[in-house]
């Protein structure tokens, strides 16, 4: 039985893809959920347009984030934090960072951003964001002291 899927379905594909199942699948669970339409030449047809829209829009989220990417892949940041003898008072974390990246005009989001874990002493660290979609930039985090 070929089906349409309508939304996205676990182990089974994306919404717009033409799928062919196993009738009883089809019948008890996809089509009664709204799950999924039956696969008529017209619907065929529709499907085929939703796929060339969801790939277009995808390419231009690809093309966002690889201009986000270039923006701040190896920048360099400054955090100024207290410290004595090269150690911090607390330390500097996601949040600090992502203060200091929009005081910049560079929005990422907390998820994004990827450290091993809080920095603790006065140096250059390496961070990442991973923008999703294969799309990844590196930049330095600096600490010093006040």
């Amino acid at each position: 039985m070929k089906v349409i899927l309508l939304k996205d379905v676990a182990n089974l594909g994306k919404a717009g893809e033409i799928k062919d199942v196993r009738t009883g699948y089809g019948l008890n669970f996809l089509l009664p959920e709204a799950l999924a339409e039956l696969a008529t030449p017209s619907a065929i047809k529709q499907s085929e347009k939703v796929i060339k829209a969801r790939a277009k829009e995808e390419e231009e989220v690809k093309a966002s984030l690889l201009q986000a990417a270039a923006e701040i892949d190896k920048k360099e940041i400054v955090i100024k934090h207290k410290a004595k003898d090269g150690k911090l008072f607390g330390s500097v974390g996601k949040t600090e960072i992502k203060k200091a990246l929009t005081e910049m005009n560079i929005l990422v989001n907390d998820k994004t951003l990827q450290i091993a874990k809080p920095i603790k002493e006065i140096g250059s660290f390496v961070v990442s964001v991973d923008f999703g979609q294969g799309v990844k930039a590196e930049f330095t985090v600096t600490v010093q002291p006040e």
